[in-house]
């Protein structure tokens, strides 16, 4: 009990270390797009974003301010949540010798570290997914075929298939957890389960009627695996991949204690497929690994044919490989802060944070918008004489940076919005191609001339982050009728 209490005032005061560091990077661009929806009363309608991530942001700059702490307020909050839910999971299915285990493991995940430290989508689906696997094993205990625990596993599922549509994972992992274990198939036929499909359903349907998209899986193995590499560490992934072979020799006799194994395989194989497609720094599917720091915990503890010592030594040395990666992600400058090269990622692709990690910093999507926007505002200042002018950006990722680091109270456009909805007047156009010797033809088109305002190279410690060109786009002309 000693060691439990110890437990959870560490994880007290991880929850301070992670609050702290919070400001030390700049929103990224899906963090900057929560903050725009909030500003301009957007709820899900602006750039495809749902209602989940937009809402965390508004309730946490209410509390913490406009700034990057109050936008991630609650990011350290659901990583706690996420680590509760998995201790009192693996308390009530092992002991808390494995639940302390467990836990600890979770939290010196390198993407679970991320997560716990911005706030996207996945950052929610790491507090949910435990939450519902818990609400699940709460249901079965009970012979009522609609308790409170399936109720409480559908809000899960629904708001997980809003904060990440179309929920094709989580769904997929409710129904293997009924599946793969005899005892427990029944279920699928049973009031409780019909309940959680009735609220993904609603959801799915939701985020159809809203016109959205998933984008289709790239799938490329190498890619995919460097990928997990990087979010889970080289040694606790080999353990996964053990401790996972191991609990499915038996998973299909067993109930109940299936549920991390039956949680793990729907959401590792959706991962493999959706996961190169997050941006940093979203980890996408991954919140995979929450279940497989659970079968470690339980068959790193019980395993037999290993002395002890050993088996301590190689826990160990997975937990501090993990925590120092962990570190190594949380703030990239330190390889630079030793004199080492290490170039930010120049492409914006889908998968090529992953696909380059080892040769480029994927943190570019969080560096230098402060500098970027005070450029931007210089522009504006200088044409913006008669104070009608208004930004229009090349893409939506810029647009959301800059209407945020602007702090003003106009709209900064992006090119892919509908613009016939734009302001009728001249405009401030800013792309990120230095090549670029006009505005794109959707852009020229609609005023009567431009001229080049200013090109600028972005620079963090050394090294180039991004460039920025901005055009003055005068004499806006009216659609035509």
């Amino acid at each position: 009990m000693q060691r439990q209490r110890f437990l959870f005032a560490a994880l007290g005061l991880l929850t301070l270390w992670r609050w702290a560091l919070l400001p030390t990077l700049e929103l990224a661009p899906e963090e900057a797009l929560a903050a725009v929806c909030v500003k301009h009363g957007a709820w899900g309608g602006l750039r495809g974003m749902g209602p989940v991530v937009p809402l965390l942001a508004r309730l946490g700059m209410l509390i913490g301010g406009g700034g990057e702490f109050g936008v991630r307020f609650f990011a350290p909050l659901l990583a706690l949540a996420a680590s509760l839910a998995v201790w009192r999971l693996m308390r009530a299915f092992f002991d808390l010798q494995i639940a302390g285990w467990a836990v600890v493991i979770l939290n010196v995940l390198p993407s679970f570290n991320v997560a716990a430290v911005t706030l996207t989508s996945s950052t929610v689906v790491f507090a949910l997914l435990p939450a519902a696997a818990l609400c699940l094993r709460v249901a079965l205990l009970h012979a009522n075929p609609l308790h409170w625990g399936w109720w409480a596993a559908a809000g899960c599922v629904f708001v997980t298939s809003l904060a990440q549509p179309p929920g094709l994972a989580i769904m997929a992992a409710v129904v293997m957890v009924f599946a793969l274990p005899e005892r427990l198939r029944h279920h699928l036929r049973a009031p409780g389960f019909m309940v959680i499909a009735c609220f993904w359903a609603f959801a799915v349907t939701g985020w159809l009627w809203g016109g959205a998209h998933a984008a289709w899986p790239e799938w490329r193995l190498f890619p995919n695996l460097l990928r997990w590499t990087v979010l889970a560490s080289p040694l606790l992934l080999m353990l996964f991949v053990v401790a996972a072979r191991m609990a499915f020799e038996r998973a299909t006799l067993m109930s109940q204690r299936s549920l991390p194994l039956a949680m793990l395989l729907p959401l590792a194989a959706v991962d493999l497929l959706f996961g190169p497609n997050a941006r940093w720094p979203d980890m996408g599917g991954a919140a995979w690994m929450v279940f497989a720091a659970m079968l470690l915990a339980h068959r790193g503890t019980v395993l037999g044919g290993i002395a002890i010592e050993e088996r301590v030594s190689l826990r160990t040395v997975a937990i501090v490989l993990a925590a120092l990666q962990s570190a190594f992600l949380l703030q990239t400058d330190l390889p630079r802060s030793l004199g080492l090269p290490w170039r930010f990622s120049r492409s914006i692709e889908a998968g090529s944070d992953y696909t380059h990690f080892f040769t480029a910093d994927p943190s570019r999507s969080m560096r230098g918008w402060r500098d970027s926007a005070k450029l931007v505002s210089a522009a504006l200042e200088q044409a913006n004489r008669d104070g009608s002018w208004f930004v229009l950006a090349e893409d939506g990722r810029l647009a959301a940076e800059l209407d945020h680091y602007l702090g003003q109270k106009d709209r900064v456009w992006a090119v892919s919005d509908d613009l016939s909805l734009r302001p009728v007047r001249s405009a401030i156009f800013v792309t990120t191609d230095p090549a670029a010797i006009a505005p794109p033809e959707v852009v020229s088109t609609r005023f009567a001339r431009f001229e080049v305002l200013s090109v600028a190279r972005i620079m963090h410690a050394g090294n180039e982050v991004r460039w920025l060109k901005i055009f003055a786009c005068h004499t806006d002309r009216r659609p035509d009728s």
